[in-house]
Formats: structure tokens, sequence, C-alpha cells
């Protein structure tokens, strides 16, 4: 694997030819470093004028004074800044990055939530998140992109520790720290103490499966084993911080028609600091070979003789060219000149197996300071505005500076007529006038004979007349255009988040009042995927170095005393990748409101399933899965991955009642269960007597008939005797 630093390179502008894998790559870089800033000239010239114009500076054939006024009416930047606003306070409600991993599982919760707080650490407590987000925001608006590298920061840290033990405690404490990713190195060790009764509880209560031996053997042995050791440790091992960085747009350079930066073939930027600066930032480098070899004089910021008021325009709007330039501060401390830093991402087989790697280079004239080969390119860009297709979006400000040249020019001739129109003028008669006088510069502009006369031949001339309503339409005309523009709201507008979250209904968004709000959530949700870039690259940063002794503790803390899980996934070949990350206000507007809501819709789900699992009949099990299913489909629309951890399965119900039917009926079902015996009861009872009665009345009828039918017949019977 290609790894080197401190590597001088002579001649990086000669062709390669059969050199050194390294300065292979270095001299690529020189020239692709040339070849891409050419095709970003464009993107440069455009951003000029956008900073030109934010910064309210007369601008050639646009903004220039133009017969003494040089009024410039401000419109990119009340823009830039309400958009730098609204795209901060949204990605950072609270004034903090907030955010969560998603879980793959239900099981996988414990070791998404210590991910999350990891990361949250290193970017809110390592790093000033709101600068950073306000900063990236403000040049995303600016110059179509911003960019951020995400670098960790190593530095070796010390600790020396003084323990007390036997033989085998002091093992165990090497083998703890070792654990916690330090390298532990004894400096000496003498033994001050025996422990006497752990030797005699040794002696009388030997272990299992030992062969016998002597007793004085086993003496000795009993006294080596509790022999009491001090011993002084130093323990070395490395402190890893993760920073954002800032890279300036004017200095970046990339391919133009790859849009994503992880599929870029080749990237990088300069990077403009003194000897110094770049020392503490490396501090591996040698320091006098760097001041021999290093590219000197950027063209910009810090070049000599430079105007007060032009430094903060140079410090980004120069285009740098690499090579030996101005020495700036010849005279000054040899570590104070500043140099040229070029750090690049570059797509190239370095081991000859077919295979392009990510190469990572950062060299300053000829001096190297490391090659290496990486797994992913540690920059995130945020665009506001994209351009389908392209790397570069249409930034914010590059729109409204049309409005402010057409602002700036409708007011200048207000102005003017305003001016001329209240200024009283004096005209003379010009048969009066002497046209060569004027022209040599003498001051009389006419010439006094007999024939002039001042009252007839100096006149006042009327002052001028015209309708400014048209002028104040126009610009109300141009107000409305950049808030549409924009996304700016108007005084009846709210930036309604709960309204604009994703999968409310029409009917919600309507209290979105209008486009504005529209506009202004997609421009969010466009900036959050670089936040979400970031806070990935953060997290495979702390993967990278997770056996340094600082993230191994800050994961202790994180996850209740336990590991780093998801390294300890990455070292056992398990699928881990938290791309998919949940970001309060930005990719879907979510609130603590929305999360207290889905708790309380789960709760009641799992109430009402509940209660309609004690009235199914055991011996129809089909009847489960139906009525389980459409609490299964409201889970999921609440973002529950795993339904069987919170609803009960069909086994896990079978046991439930089975249980239920082993404890029999609880004292309030007995008591139930009485009182309908005893309805029952009444009811046989009633039943019982109700049919005696009818028996009854069917025999009094049953007697009654054949005593009806015995006289009827002894009546036939006297008639026949008779």
């Amino acid at each position: 694997m290609l790894d080197k630093q401190n590597i001088i390179v002579e001649y990086i502008e000669a062709p390669a030819g059969n050199k050194g894998i390294v300065f292979q790559v270095a001299h690529e870089v020189y020239l692709k470093m040339v070849d891409y800033l050419r095709l970003t000239q464009a993107k440069n010239t455009f951003n000029r004028l956008s900073d030109y114009h934010y910064l309210n500076i007369a601008v050639s054939n646009s903004t220039e004074p133009i017969r003494g006024i040089d009024y410039i009416h401000p419109v990119v930047t009340p823009g830039v800044d309400y958009a730098t606003a609204i795209i901060t306070k949204c990605l950072m409600p609270n004034g903090k990055v907030n955010f969560e991993f998603e879980r793959f599982s239900e099981a996988d919760s414990e070791q998404a939530v210590q991910a999350t707080e990891m990361v949250k650490y290193m970017v809110n407590s390592k790093n000033d998140s709101y600068a950073i987000i306000r900063d990236w925001a403000q040049d995303s608006l600016l110059h179509k992109n911003g960019i951020v590298m995400v670098s960790p920061v190593r530095e070796p840290i010390t600790q020396y520790k003084e323990v007390e033990g036997t033989k085998d405690q002091l093992r165990v404490f090497e083998t703890m720290a070792a654990e916690k990713g330090l390298t532990v190195k004894r400096q000496n060790m003498r033994r001050i103490d025996v422990d006497l009764q752990g030797v005699m509880q040794e002696m009388m209560a030997p272990e299992e499966g030992e062969e016998p031996s002597s007793p004085q053997e086993d003496m000795n042995e009993a006294i080596r084993s509790n022999t009491i050791y001090k011993a002084k440790y130093k323990m070395t091992g490395f402190s890893t911080s993760i920073k954002i960085k800032h890279v300036a747009q004017h200095y970046f350079v990339c391919n133009p028609t790859i849009p994503n930066i992880q599929d870029q073939d080749f990237l990088g930027f300069y990077d403009p600091m003194t000897l110094h600066e770049c020392k503490a930032q490396f501090p591996y480098i040698d320091l006098e070979k760097m001041a021999d070899h290093a590219a000197y004089g950027p063209a910009g910021a810090y070049q000599a003789g430079a105007l007060e008021n032009d430094l903060a325009l140079h410090a980004r709007d120069s285009t740098p060219v690499p090579g030996q330039g101005v020495i700036a501060s010849a005279g000054a401390d040899r570590y104070s000149r500043v140099i040229m830093l070029t750090t690049a991402w570059i797509r190239k087989d370095v081991d000859n197996d077919g295979e392009e790697e990510i190469v990572e280079v950062c060299f300053s004239g000829s001096y190297v300071l490391y090659v290496k080969e990486v797994d992913f390119i540690p920059l995130a860009a945020m665009c506001p505005k994209p351009i389908t297709g392209n790397f570069f979006g249409y930034s914010l400000a590059e729109r409204l500076v049309p409005m402010q040249e057409y602002a700036t020019s409708i007011a200048r001739a207000e102005m003017a007529f305003a001016m001329q129109s209240s200024t009283p003028r004096i005209g003379v008669n010009p048969e009066f006038m002497d046209a060569e006088e004027i022209q040599r510069g003498v001051s009389a502009m006419f010439i006094l004979d007999r024939k002039f006369d001042p009252n007839k031949h100096v006149f006042q001339f009327q002052p001028m007349q015209g309708n400014l309503a048209y002028v104040q339409s126009s610009m109300q005309r141009f107000e409305a255009d950049k808030m549409a523009m924009i996304g700016m709201t108007s005084p009846s507008d709210v930036l309604n988040p709960e309204a604009m979250k994703d999968g409310n209904s029409g009917y919600k968004l309507q209290l979105a009042m209008g486009p504005n709000q529209l506009i202004q959530d997609e421009m969010v949700k466009n900036c959050a995927i670089g936040l979400r870039d970031v806070l990935y690259i953060v997290w495979k940063t702390l993967i990278q170095y997770s056996d340094d002794y600082n993230i191994q503790q800050l994961a202790g803390v994180c996850g209740k005393g336990k590991p780093f899980m998801d390294a300890i996934s990455m070292e056992n070949y398990e699928f881990i990748d938290r791309k998919l990350i949940n970001i309060d206000l930005a990719l879907g507007f979510l609130s603590d409101e929305n999360r207290l809501t889905r708790q309380q819709l789960i709760g009641q789900a799992q109430q009402q399933f509940a209660a309609l699992l004690g009235q199914l009949d055991p011996s129809v099990p089909e009847l489960f899965t139906k009525i389980r299913r459409p609490f299964e489909d409201t889970l999921r629309v609440l973002g529950v991955k795993d339904v069987d951890a919170y609803l009960p399965t069909l086994e896990e119900a079978a046991k439930v009642m089975q249980a239920k039917a082993q404890q029999g009926p609880s004292a309030e079902q007995k008591e139930i269960q009485s009182k309908v015996d005893l309805n029952n009861a009444k009811t046989q009872e009633s039943q019982t007597v109700s049919a005696l009665n009818i028996k009854k009345a069917e025999d009094v009828d049953t007697d009654n008939m054949f005593e009806a039918l015995a006289a009827k017949r002894g009546k036939l019977t006297a008639v026949q005797i008779d």
C-alpha cells in the first residue's frame, strides 16, 4: 500500500519517464492542476463578479459611477445574507447539528445511538459547528458550491503510571492499557512485599488437576505468585480529533462534468500558508528542507504592495498559478514567508492490479509532504441550486447581479433627475457667447459689450418635469422579482417547518402560503445533502482511527462502557454503512413534536392490539394474522423497522393464552363468572317452572278432554239403550 512522507522531487515539471511512483503521481497532479484550472476559469470569473457585487464595490461595465453618481442599490447582499440565515437556522434549529443515524433494524438500535453520539461530539464539541455551517452556506450561495474538508488531526500522547500488584495483576493492567489503544513500555519493576495471607490460602487450597509435588516447591510457587511488585510504565498512543476545514472555492479545481465528489477522477485545491502554519498542521515535515524546496509567493492575499481594500478580495478572487512566483516578504523571517500548498486526489493504478486506487498527494514546489492511498475523498460540497449533470451549481449571487445592475441604474437616474430638477439653472443668450474663448479656457462665458443686456439676455430655465411613479413601480417590480427568486417571505408568509414536513397532505401544504416556502424548503434540503456527506465522512474517519486512545474512550462514554461497535463490525467483515441519516429540520424537517407524536401512536397501536388479542378464540389461529396486519402497516408507516419488537407474534400470543389458562380466572373474572352462573341458574329455574306449569295446563286440558269424551260416549250409550 502506497504511504510515503517527506520526499524531495526535483524538477517536477519534467516528464516522469521511468522515475518512481511518487514522482509520477506528483508530476501528473502538477499538470492536472493547471489544466483543470483552465476548465474552471469561467467559474472563477462568475464568482469574482459575485464577490464585487456582494461587497458593493463598483464593477466595470456594471455598477461603475455614472456622471459622478456611484450609488449601488443593494440587492445581492441582503439576498445572500437572508438565504444564509435561513439555511443556517434550518440546518441548526438549536444552534447545533442534531441528527441520528437510521437503524437497520431494532437490534441495531444501541449501535446506531453510539455512532450518532460519537459523531455529534466531534462535529459540535470539537468544532465550531455554527461558524462552519454559516460560512459553508454563505460560500455556496456566493460561489455556486461550498467545499469543506474533513481532516483528522492526530496528536501523540504520553502517560506515566506507577502500579503495584502481582505479576498477574501487572499483566492484566498492561492488557487493559493495550485494549485502550496505548502502547505500554515497562521502565522498571522492583519487589516490595509478599502477600502472606494469599500464600497461606494458596497452600491450603491447591488447584484441582495439579500433579503432587513437594511442600517446598508448593511454598516457592505460592510465594512467587503472591509477590507484590511496584512497576513504572510509559504509555504512548494517539489522540485523534476531527477538524472540518473550509476550502476556498477560488482555489478549488475539479472535473465540472461529474456531479458527485466521490466519483471525481481528479480534484484538488491550493492552500496559501506560512511555513510555520504548515509545520503546525503537518508536524512530521522537515522545516529546513521545506524552506529550501517549497513554492513561494501566491498571487493574492499575501502579495507585497496589495492595497488594503483589496486584501479581502484577493484572498478569494485571485487565480493561483503554481511554480516559482513572487517571493512575498523576502526580507522577513524565513519561516514566516508564504508558500503555496497543493492537495489533490487522483485515481491511479499504483500497484498494477488493473484497478485504479484513490491516491491523496500533498506537495509544495518539489517537496512532497505525503503520498498515500485512501478509501474515500474527505471533501463535501454544499450546493443550494444544483444544475443537473454538473458539479457547479447556479449561485444565488450571480442570479441577483443583473437585478442589482437594473435597480442601480434606475435609482441613479431617479437621483440625477431629482438633483437636476431641484438645482436652479441659469442660461445666456448664445449670441453673446464666444466659443473660442471658452475652448481656450477663459473663465468668461460671454463677452460684455454694449449690445448685451443682463435683464434680457440672462434668464433662468424652467425646472425639469416628469412622472416618478413609473420609477417607483419599476423598483417595486424588481423587489417582487427578487423575493420570488430568493424565496424571501412576504410579511404575511412564515417559515413553517411542520407544514412542510415530508408526507403531509395537500391541505397542510396550503398553510405554507405560497411558493416561497417551497423554494426555501428545496434550498435547505439541497444544502442538507452536503451536511449529510460530512457526517458520513466523519463517521468513516472515526472508524479509520478507532484504535486511537481517545476514540476508544469516547466510544465507551457514548456506548455505556462498550467498545466502538461499528468498528468491530467492520473488522469482522459485517455489513455496516450509515448513509441513511435523519437531520433535524433539514431532510424532512424532523422535529421533537413529531417524535413525541410518533411515540404516542406506537403506544396506542400496542394497546389496541392487546385489547383485541384478549378477545381472540385460541382455536382459530388464522384470525390472529388478520387482526395483526393493520397494526403492522401502521407501525411501518411510523418508521418501525422490526414490527416483532413492538407487537407479539403468534407463538408469544399462544404462550400468553396458555399461561392465562393455567393460572385460572382472576377474582374479578370469578365474580363475573359467579354472576353469570347465578343468572344462568335463575334462567334455568324459571324455564323449569314454566315447563311444569305448561305441563299441568296440558294435563288439565287432557283430563277435561277425556271427561268430555266419556260424557259424550255415555250419552250415546243411553240413546242406544233407549
